[in-house]
């Protein structure tokens, strides 16, 4: 599990007898989840990893867990979600159990739901009410997983914080008002055309605005509420998806500079420079660092 979703966590099942897991995993570039079967243990990341951009669904189908996290503590029991920051100290204590885990993309999830740190270890029940149209989804998009491509991958990933949004809503009326329809709707088609073209060096503010029918000022205009700059994100959304494949075991053989360009990068000093500064380490020595 912990090489699977890569946020070092420490899992203790005791001294008399040794961890059992079984998992089947879906992974795509964009989306990632799992069903692990576990026997009883404790998992705990006991330190913050404020490099960690993503959040954690559990969808409990078998077994009792207690999840702590940010100072709440809940019993999780079969047919109830929670959501963990893995960003953040948390604590895990189970019997024998099964869940069904998702990973929600945290940019996603603070856009719609500013708070969702407030969220975290709180039980949600799904056999009504809105936790019911997360499980539903949830256990759709399992069932597909054999048939799931790259693109679905994709857009399931862009869906999940807000169906995440409306099961938190079940817990508290108080959940701070989603974007605007118009607002996100111009957001998504501009990240749809972003992401699909990110290979391409000469993307800028104004191929994007074409792209979309916008005004670069209405773009920039979006993204200042985002509490972001367009091409910062442009940036952002290229230095990751370099990370992902230099972290990729079919690319290992793929030269760093290669890397670089096919992700729009026109100058491979300066990639090294932006992706030391987002993590931390130069492409090769993360590469290195994660093989």
């Amino acid at each position: 599990m912990a090489s699977l979703f890569s946020i070092g966590l420490s899992l203790d099942s005791g001294k008399d007898q040794p961890l059992s897991t079984q998992m089947q995993a879906y992974c795509s570039r964009s989306l990632q989840f799992a069903s692990i079967r576990f026997s009883p243990h404790e998992t705990s990341a006991p330190a913050s990893r404020k490099e960690t951009r993503r959040w954690l669904v559990t969808l409990q189908k078998e077994g009792e867990a207690q999840v702590s996290q940010g100072g709440r503590r809940s019993h999780v029991r079969p047919g109830d979600m929670v959501l963990i920051d893995l960003a953040s100290p948390f604590h895990i204590e189970t019997g024998h159990i099964v869940t069904h885990s998702t990973y929600v993309d945290s940019e996603l999830l603070r856009r719609v739901v500013p708070d969702a740190h407030l969220r975290t270890a709180i039980r949600i029940e799904t056999a009504n009410g809105p936790g019911a149209i997360f499980r539903a989804m949830n256990d759709a998009m399992f069932d597909m997983a054999p048939e799931l491509d790259e693109t679905t991958a994709a857009r399931i990933a862009q869906a999940l914080p807000y169906t995440l949004a409306v099961a938190l809503s079940g817990w508290d009326r108080d959940i701070t008002a989603l974007p605007s329809k118009l607002h996100v709707f111009h957001l998504e088609r501009i990240r749809t055309f972003v992401r699909d073209n990110l290979h391409d060096s000469s993307l800028d503010a104004e191929m994007i605005s074409q792209a979309v029918n916008l005004s670069t000022r209405h773009i920039y205009q979006l993204f200042t509420a985002e509490q972001t700059s367009l091409m910062k994100w442009v940036w952002s959304e290229r230095l990751e998806r370099c990370r992902e494949d230099l972290v990729s075991r079919q690319l290992s053989n793929r030269p760093i500079g290669e890397i670089a360009y096919g992700w729009g990068f026109s100058d491979v000093a300066h990639f090294s420079r932006a992706f030391k500064e987002k993590f931390g380490l130069t492409p090769r020595e993360y590469r290195k660092q994660q093989a």
